[in-house]
């Protein structure tokens, strides 16, 4: 046995603690209640916490809420009834429970790791890029909360002279309301699925730079509060933590990289060994007067972020910690929030409303001045100060042992507003969709090209070889090689024309390499610029689009989900797919999905003999490819086939003199292509069909006749035809002709790019 003091209460505890009950047969089982042992009473709260958050986060999902909302939703359903908290949340030594020593050494353990890889995905390069507005509005969104709120806080210390004990309190609320704290806005973000906008970007170099403050401000704020000795031995602690993070862990940090082979999973002992430090780092920050917590986070900031050692640490940690223990911390934290504490200090409750409303305003006015003088929209600087004015996990961590009602109210309502006001898409809907048909013969052709792995480099290159660049004619290139951001918490965008290199590291070499010599080899005909976008798979179209907004670009080249490898599919990858179906429905131009089956790699200079079909049917989306085509056909060793499919009642609508518009606007487009216009190497042939099944039939006959097919995708469009065939359809984006020629069914070498024209 032993005594345990705790503020004015002896507890007396026994040890060791019961941990684990030993089993229902054990004498004195039915006396002694399960619930006393530690672990099943921490089965049974996991088992209910994750039952209960799931529960409300179908409910709750109509509204898009993040699924922290439904943890923080303990208290309300669950947290007053003394029934649930004896049984899931015991006091300690309450009945006799064990329990709670062991829940509250997993939650913090939880939060620390949480911390740390936080840290591991923050990248400390951004420091190094941010904009002048992200400084001007982290300093305003720190300054004002501060100077106000402080200023409050010392008129009524003059005019009321409250007791030590309330003013400390106001002091502290004071500043944890005053601080911007990145991991919060940075989830925010990935759950508003806004890091990739505009908005996002200066709201995380924005609350990036008003976090490295705040850790500095608080040091210099705790250290004041010491005796002299106190304070300079806690200065040479931390310092001594911040010289061993820079000169010894990161350097080791590098050098498990380096020993770590590319593609080989990292060692098992250094993993061990990192987790170790985690832990170690929180124990010494405690040591040196600080919160448990600073530690954790800037040992995370020195491991290297992203790919091999920062990747690894996220996937292999973030789904136990962040998934199974933050859950439950933020769960327990809320439902044991100790609200009698404002029913025995009544007179403090008007004082903390009005502080809470003051300090929240002015963070509000510091976020939302910047970018109004800058010029942005109103909406969006509202949204913006939403953002960096919204609590989180880290506050509910600082607000432990007092309330959370203010973390409730700013989890909830902060992405209900930010959604109304803001949206990323508004940009590309508010501009004309731009075209190849409409282009003049002598205008260059602004093409937008994704790179996703090394095989899509050389099919890229080559197909834009059968583009027929010239002098008078030109193509500009935009390569954008698309990495899945795993491993930090930034997205990154890089201009390679503007940032040739980047400290510390190399993205995108081989697609460097490979375009430059392209564009060298093509001089005055081929225009190259590079861009690196390093972003969640899920928001990856957001930079695709907004790079073709900016480049004016007419015509984006999507690569298709499946790769072929000798006449049979290699793989598939739902991830591209989904960023096709989600470019194709936002994009400001035309776009191309290419299926590539393994010839395109040899270019126009290896393979002049190229032949190209084009099935028309008739609409916009067929009238972009056979302009396409038609810029294709410059080239005379090219040589194109055109398709017209035709219903067979055609001759006869036409001969009884009643043409349709779009009938017209078919033989306009199709006049110098009939007339022999379009020069020698252009064919036409003209195909009577009944219905969908004579079309596929016809199609499947004449797809080996071509290296390259091009159709247009025909989205919602019905017709003769195709009557029957769109039942069929497995792959949508692809349209009714795309997905036939695409079917791994279909034996042929052709590949097949399908086109379509955005609609506003």
């Amino acid at each position: 046995m032993a005594n345990i003091s705790i503020t004015d209460r002896t507890y007396c505890i026994t040890l060791p603690p019961k941990i684990s009950s030993r089993s229902i047969l054990v004498p004195g089982y039915q006396k002694n209640h399960v619930l006393q042992y530690g672990l099943p009473q921490l089965e049974l709260k996991m088992i209910t916490i994750f039952a209960f958050t799931q529960i409300c986060y179908f409910i709750l999902k109509p509204f898009r809420l993040p699924a922290f909302v439904p943890q923080l939703l303990a208290r309300p359903c669950w947290g007053r009834n003394q029934v649930f908290r004896k049984t899931l949340f015991p006091e300690f030594n309450e009945e006799e429970s064990h329990a709670l020593e062991i829940s509250d050494a997993l939650e913090i353990i939880g939060l620390s790791m949480f911390l740390f890889l936080t840290g591991v995905k923050m990248d400390m390069n951004m420091l190094m890029r941010v904009g002048q507005k992200s400084w001007v509005v982290a300093a305003t969104t720190l300054i004002f909360p501060l100077i106000v709120g402080g200023a409050t806080l010392a008129i009524h210390s003059v005019l009321h002279r409250p007791a030590k004990e309330d003013m400390a309190l106001l002091n502290y609320i004071f500043l944890q309301l005053s601080f911007t704290n990145f991991p919060v806005i940075s989830c925010l973000l990935s759950d508003l699925k806004l890091l990739n906008s505009e908005l996002g970007r200066l709201a995380l170099s924005s609350s990036l730079v008003s976090h490295i403050f705040q850790i500095f401000i608080s040091f210099a704020l705790s250290s004041a509060s010491l005796t002299l000795l106190m304070a300079y031995k806690n200065i040479f602690l931390i310092s001594a933590f911040l010289l061993l993070i820079a000169f010894v862990f990161r350097p080791a940090m590098k050098w498990i990289i380096k020993q770590t082979p590319k593609g080989r999973p990292v060692k098992e002992i250094y993993l061990h060994g990192i987790v170790f430090l985690v832990f170690t780092s929180a124990l010494f920050t405690k040591s040196a007067g600080q919160t448990i917590l600073i530690g954790p986070f800037i040992l995370g900031l020195a491991v290297p972020d992203g790919p091999q050692l920062g990747t690894v640490l996220v996937n292999r940690l973030g789904s136990f910690f962040s998934g199974i223990l933050l859950p439950i911390y933020v769960t327990v934290s809320v439902a044991k929030a100790n609200l009698g504490d404002l029913a025995s200090r009544p007179h403090m409750i008007p004082l903390e409303i009005v502080l809470i409303l003051i300090v929240f305003l002015s963070k509000l006015l510091g976020s939302i001045l910047p970018p109004l003088i800058c010029k942005m929209p109103l909406k969006d600087s509202l949204a913006l100060a939403l953002i960096l004015s919204s609590d989180g996990i880290v506050e509910l961590g600082s607000y432990r042992f007092l309330y959370d009602q203010k973390v409730l109210i700013s989890s909830s309502l902060t992405p209900i507003l930010v959604r109304k006001l803001f949206d990323s898409s508004r940009k590309i809907r508010g501009y004309q969709t731009r075209n190849v048909m409409h282009l003049k013969p002598d205008m260059g052709l602004p093409v937008v090209t994704c790179i996703h792995r090394s095989d899509d480099i050389a099919t890229t290159i080559g197909v834009l070889s059968y583009l027929n660049p010239s002098r008078q004619s030109p193509i500009e290139v935009i390569a954008i090689h698309l990495i899945k951001l795993v491993g930090q918490a930034t997205p990154v965008l890089i201009s390679h024309q503007q940032q040739r290199k980047i400290v510390g590291k190399s993205y995108s070499d081989e697609v460097i390499l490979a375009f430059t010599n392209y564009a060298q080899n093509n001089m005055g005909a081929v225009d190259v610029n590079i861009f690196t976008a390093i972003s969640p798979a899920k928001l990856m179209y957001e930079d695709v689009c907004h790079i073709a907004l900016d480049k004016l670009s007419s015509l984006i080249i999507l690569p298709y989900h499946c790769r072929w490898s000798n006449g049979k599919v290699e793989s598939r990858d739902s991830h591209i797919r989904t960023l096709n179906v989600a470019i194709l429905q936002r994009a400001p131009c035309l776009v191309g999905i290419l299926v590539d089956r393994g010839h395109l790699a040899q270019g126009a200079e290896i393979n002049p003999n190229f032949h190209v079909g084009v099935f028309y049917i008739g609409g916009e989306d067929d009238m972009e490819a056979l302009a396409l085509a038609r810029r294709m056909a410059r080239d005379p060793g090219l040589v194109l086939t055109v398709v017209h499919l035709c219903e067979k009642s055609d001759d006869e609508e036409g001969a009884a003199g009643s043409l349709r518009l779009d009938e017209v606007m078919n033989d306009e487009v199709l006049r110098g292509v009939k007339m022999n216009e379009a020069g020698r190497n252009v064919r036409y042939r003209r195909e009577m069909v009944h219905d969908g099944p004579e079309t596929a039939l016809l199609v499947r006959t004449m797809a080996n006749e071509f290296d390259l097919v091009m159709v247009g995708r025909r989205y919602g469009m019905e017709c003769t035809q195709t009557s029957g065939l769109a039942h069929w359809i497995e792959v949508s984006e692809l349209g009714v002709l795309g997905d036939l020629l695409a079917s791994p069914d279909l034996h042929t070498d052709s590949s097949v790019l399908v086109i379509q024209q955005q609609h506003k």
